[in-house]
């Protein structure tokens, strides 16, 4: 039988408690590096600091009121809570947040307002909620406006977008305005936009910032509502959305309410 020294005991002893330590402190590091990580995935970003924020401003020109609805994207690092917008009153029931409503008078506006360290994305449509195919009391369907601002933080090369969809049909006038001091464009035929407006036909040919009727893709129906029957005029270029360098943001965005085709009673 081998006898151990009582020295070479110690040393053994030691040596396994240096040992333990190791590991444990190898967990913890591993532990560490899972919750950063998670935290980068989960945590919404910053806009920088050195960006300056992008504001919306919604106005009603028309000599009616109007209900708008608000509906948020689920773009992650962008704003998913419509009641952090000051002007919403109410949400929509089974929309998990992403939808409100407020009333507008005649003549009268939202403040300019955008979120301070997100990003803003979504829809705003006028007196219905969005929706794919023509609804009982607009039986020539729906538009909308369309918006990502203070996207800056998002990777590659991203860029503000705004457009007024008419894929699903028209129920009202829209016009948008953008104050900025950096220029939008719509591709190489339209390299400096200051506004753009959709008008009540539905095939909006020619006019940048506007997706035709059911022109999903902007110069093709690639997958548009089956209510939607085929085929339909389409733009011959990409002009459909209006855009800038997200880095360049700053400026105000309105979105303005003109006139409704009246729904049926």
């Amino acid at each position: 039988m081998e006898i151990i020294e009582k020295d070479e005991l110690v040393i053994k002893s030691n040596n396994s408690k240096v040992t333990a330590a190791i590991l444990i402190l190898a967990v913890i590091a591993v532990i560490g590096i899972w919750y950063t990580v998670k935290k980068a995935n989960t945590v919404p970003p910053v806009v920088p600091a050195a960006s300056t924020v992008t504001l919306m401003q919604i106005k009603n020109d028309s000599k009616d009121s109007v209900l708008v609805y608000v509906t948020l994207g689920t773009t992650w690092g962008c704003l998913q809570n419509v009641l952090l917008v000051p002007y919403v009153t109410d949400t929509v029931p089974g929309q998990r947040g992403l939808q409100g409503t407020f009333i507008l008078a005649p003549g009268d506006s939202t403040i300019s307002w955008a979120p301070d360290t997100l990003g803003y994305n979504g829809v705003i449509s006028f007196n219905h909620a969005p929706d794919n195919c023509p609804a009982p009391s607009y039986t020539n369907g729906l538009n909308q406006f369309e918006f990502i601002i203070n996207n800056s933080f998002q990777p590659g090369s991203p860029q503000e977008t705004v457009d007024i969809s008419c894929v699903h049909g028209v129920n009202c006038v829209i016009r948008v305005k953008l104050e900025t001091e950096s220029s939008w464009n719509a591709g190489p035929s339209f390299p400096s936009i200051q506004g753009f407006a959709n008008t009540m036909d539905k095939n909006q040919i020619g006019t940048p910032g506007i997706y035709p009727y059911g022109c999903d893709t902007c110069t093709a129906s690639k997958s548009p509502p089956s209510c939607i029957p085929l085929p339909q005029p389409a733009q011959k270029n990409k002009i459909c959305n209006v855009q800038r360098d997200a880095i360049l943001s700053g400026g105000t965005v309105y979105v303005i309410y003109l006139a409704k085709e009246e729904p049926l009673k």
